[in-house]
Formats: C-alpha cells, sequence, structure tokens
C-alpha cells in the first residue's frame, strides 16, 4: 500500500515529467515548422509515462520526435499557414459590416481548428497513424466528444493565457497542453 509520501513524490514525478516534456518541446520547437512533430513526441511521451512505462525521458523524447518528424512535414507547415491566413482573415473581418458577428464566428473557428490540430498529434503519438489519417481521425473524434474537444479548447486558451501574460511560461507550457491532449483523448 502506498503512504502519502509516496504518492506525493510519485504525482511530483509526474509533474517535473511533465514540465521537462514542455522545456523539450519548445526546445525542438525552435525553427517554427518542427512544432507539431515536437507536440506529437511530447504527447507520446507523456502518454508513455502515464501509462507507467519508464524509460529515460530524454532519449524517448528525441526517438519519437524523429519518428514523429518523418511524413509531418505538411501538416507542420500548414499550421503557421493557418495562423497566418486567421490572422489576415481577422482584420478583414474588422472592416467589414456585421464584423461583431462574424468576428466570435471566426474565433470559434479557430478554436475548433487548433483543438483538432492537437489532437492530430495525439493521434499520430498515440495510434501511430500517418498525419493524413490522423487528421481525418482527430477531426472524427473531435465532433464526436464536444465535451473532450472543450477541455481541450480550454486548455489551449489558458495557455495561451499564461504566455500572455508572463512569455518565460512559452518554455514549459506545451507539456501540460501535452497532457491535456494525452487526457482528453478518446478511448483506445
Amino acid at each position: 500500500m502506498r503512504t502519502a509520501k509516496t504518492q506525493w513524490r510519485t504525482g511530483l514525478g509526474d509533474f517535473s515529467d511533465c514540465l521537462l516534456t514542455g522545456l523539450l518541446v519548445a526546445l525542438a520547437s525552435v525553427p517554427v515548422v518542427t512544432a507539431a512533430p515536437a507536440f506529437a513526441a511530447g504527447c507520446r511521451t507523456l502518454d508513455r509515462t502515464r501509462h507507467g512505462i519508464g524509460s529515460p525521458l530524454w532519449t524517448t523524447f528525441w526517438a519519437d520526435f524523429r519518428h514523429a518528424a518523418r511524413g509531418g512535414l505538411l501538416f507542420a507547415l500548414g499550421c503557421p499557414v493557418a495562423v497566418v491566413l486567421f490572422v489576415v482573415d481577422l482584420e478583414v473581418v474588422r472592416s467589414m459590416p456585421g464584423a461583431g458577428v462574424l468576428g466570435p464566428a471566426l474565433w470559434v473557428l479557430a478554436a475548433a481548428v487548433a483543438v483538432v490540430a492537437l489532437r492530430t498529434c495525439e493521434v499520430v503519438a498515440t495510434e501511430s497513424l500517418s498525419w493524413r489519417r490522423a487528421v481525418a481521425t482527430a477531426a472524427r473524434e473531435t465532433a464526436a466528444a464536444p465535451g473532450n474537444a472543450l477541455l481541450l479548447a480550454g486548455a489551449a486558451g489558458l495557455a495561451v493565457v499564461l504566455v500572455w501574460m508572463l512569455p518565460i511560461l512559452a518554455l514549459l507550457v506545451a507539456g501540460p497542453l501535452a497532457l491535456a491532449a494525452v487526457a482528453t483523448g478518446g478511448p483506445r
């Protein structure tokens, strides 16, 4: 039977693995086009930790990153392009009549796309699917479980607010976000 002290240490170890994973994801994401494979590797690493498959975090992360980077370049390039298109669309919508309705609708659409993108990285990590099949699976899972999608959107929104308030947290916030993606993933 576990004592309270043992449970506390285990929880602290899981928390430190989560933060270390966030740091590794940030390091691997320095070239912006590697952000999606880095996030997928973070999801895979935390999924292993969550299931008690213990191995050195540092080495498994980099092995997972190399595996996720194969075939993920098109998806990884599409993510920054989608962000640029969203910013351009937001500026266009602000100048149009009916901006009070179109603006919030555009933000809801952006949140849905962000959830599908995060879920795609999680699906690539946990199911070992190709990126193309993972996008379809992620969209299907997001539509099938809107509660989980809302939780993941809330986690992503909280991550954005934390980085906005304290920019240094950009180095760590990917770990808890990856854990949220893995925890809200569909049953497999």
